[in-house]
């Protein structure tokens, strides 16, 4: 052993492998283009750091980064490469619509290993063709006609809801919510549900494995090549190890045979029945489009585009109405007033709903709470430098900064602004409402709080599925809170704010690890 470390073979390799690391430690330092900016010596050295907090400590770097700009202040250097701006002002300039070419960082894309899929594209032409196939479908006018869809798999979860809840059993919402969620966004986009509503306790086994898949977007942006591996293994021995696995298995097949059946119907128009023809779903908007060239409509590359739709269309909307829920549950006067507006309504469609001034309130405070995503978005311009200034305490920060470094915003800080949002973690709806005799002042401040409340993001990459997620919630907290909805019935049990509020950073909020769910029980229901 000792011979070996003396050898000349292994002293040429270590010498290479220090002046390897002392270089790459002194470009770093010295040489990168964000080597100016302030942050901690050990972040931008290295991406163990930000490894530390959001692997080892369970997604809690998003709240690292808040002290350090606590530290030093709007903009800070995260890590190596990435800039993190917390400046609710500095949001537009980020994220930003066609008048500016607008990258997604390779090293954020990575994390969700769907790279073929739009949310995963990096280049900004590339990104633009593949989310123009989605914005047709996903437009406002489209989910408008697709309210009887949403409207009969709600009336489906309302009544698997009344009959599981009988003799005073113990509901969870954050299951209920994510198998409905699942559903909706199966039928509206591929054609058919998943059935998950009628899974014994709404499928818990769908919730955990979706936030586990999110949880593994941490280890995954730092080992890219881990998805590899996992995708080289059978999907019987994954099952073994993993079994929750054996279900996204299977809705994969499901997705790639809805393509192969779709490809067909396009070519044989009297392939698919007449329900088929009526809706079609997301795949036939896909491959119908006529601006895909023929290598964007590969089957690898829908299955990713598919498979990212479901998961980005499940736990999201889930979380905020299973927040929206809690918060309308714990206050007696937010649950009366609410009630009472519903009551006066002649009927409960989208368009109405949408109109509703105190729903409205509620479901954007809902919004504002659940956040949309609890991760950073970074961006980069790869042809504009940013310029950043203000004056925060007295202390001047000017900064320009450069093309194609990666800049990064949170949305939950802005949520969370006591300067934008007075007692931010307070749930209050009436800070929506505009007042009659409102005041210049007032009206502007209501003005801003519109303005910063982003839970969908902003920009050319904001959430395709915006207006699906707002007839959801919209339909969904309508028929529940109906004059003979069964959220008149509920009763939280043993659920406190900690269920709800978000502790960890898995891409998706999640709140502690040990909470049992967001819990009711139906009153008169026994």
């Amino acid at each position: 052993m000792e011979s070996f470390l003396i050898s000349p073979s292994f002293l040429v390799a270590a010498c290479a492998a220090l002046i390897y690391i002392v270089a790459g430690a002194f470009r770093r330092l010295f040489l990168s283009p964000v080597a100016q900016f302030p942050g901690p010596t050990l972040a931008a050295l290295t991406f163990w750091y930000e490894f530390y907090y959001d692997v080892l400590c369970k997604g809690r770097y998003t709240w690292k980064i808040q002290e350090l700009h606590e530290l030093y202040g709007p903009v800070v250097r995260i890590n190596p490469h990435e800039l993190h701006i917390f400046d609710p002002a500095f949001y537009d300039s980020v994220y930003v619509g066609p008048s500016r070419r607008t990258d997604k960082w390779a090293y954020s894309a990575r994390m969700f290993g769907t790279s073929l899929a739009a949310v995963g594209t990096t280049g900004h032409e590339l990104h633009r063709l593949r989310r123009s196939a989605l914005n047709g479908f996903f437009s406002k006018r489209s989910i408008s006609k697709l309210e009887p869809t949403i409207q009969r798999v709600i009336e489906h979860a309302c009544h698997q809801l009344q009959s599981r809840g009988l003799n005073g059993r113990i509901l969870d919402l954050r299951n209920f919510f994510a198998a409905f969620s699942a559903d909706v966004i199966g039928e509206v986009a591929f054609g058919s549900g998943y059935g998950l509503l009628d899974k014994p306790d709404f499928e818990p086994g769908w919730q955990k494995l979706m936030m586990d898949l999110s949880r593994a977007t941490h280890l995954m942006k730092q080992f890219p090549w881990a998805y590899s591996i996992l995708n080289s293994i059978p999907p019987y021995l994954v099952s073994l190890v993993h079994p929750l696995t054996k279900r996204l298995f299977d809705i994969r097949s499901d997705v790639h045979l809805k393509i192969e059946q779709t490809r067909v119907s396009i070519k044989e128009p009297n392939y698919l029945g007449a329900k088929e023809k009526e809706n079609p779903t997301v795949l036939h908007s896909i491959l119908s489009s006529p601006n895909l060239p023929t290598p964007e409509l590969t089957t690898p590359r829908l299955e990713d585009e598919a498979f990212t739709l479901l998961g980005a269309g499940t736990i999201t909307t889930a979380h905020t109405l299973t927040s929206i829920l809690y918060y309308i549950l714990a206050s007696p006067v937010i649950r009366f007033q609410l009630e009472a507006e519903l009551s006066a309504q002649q009927s409960l469609g989208l368009k109405v709903l949408e109109h509703l001034p105190y729903l409205t309130a509620v479901i954007s405070e809902g919004l504002r709470l659940s956040f949309g995503v609890s991760h950073r978005l970074p961006r980069v311009s790869p042809d504009t430098a940013l310029n950043y200034h203000n004056t925060i305490d007295g202390k001047q920060h000017d900064y320009t900064i450069p093309p194609s470094v990666p800049i990064s915003m949170t949305q939950m800080f802005t949520h969370l602004d006591p300067t934008i949002y007075a007692s931010p973690h307070t749930f209050k709806p009436s800070r929506w409402l505009a007042s009659t005799c409102a005041t210049d002042e007032e009206k502007e401040e209501l003005r801003l709080r519109k303005q910063h409340l982003i839970p969908f993001s902003k920009g050319t990459r904001m959430c395709a599925g915006m207006y699906l997620a707002y007839a959801e919630l919209y339909l969904m907290v309508g028929a529940l809170f109906a004059p003979d909805g069964l959220g008149r019935k509920m009763k939280l049990f043993e659920t406190s704010v900690e269920d709800v509020e978000c502790v960890h950073d898995f891409f998706n909020p999640s709140p502690k690890l040990g909470s049992k769910g967001m819990r009711v029980v139906l009153e008169n229901n026994f």
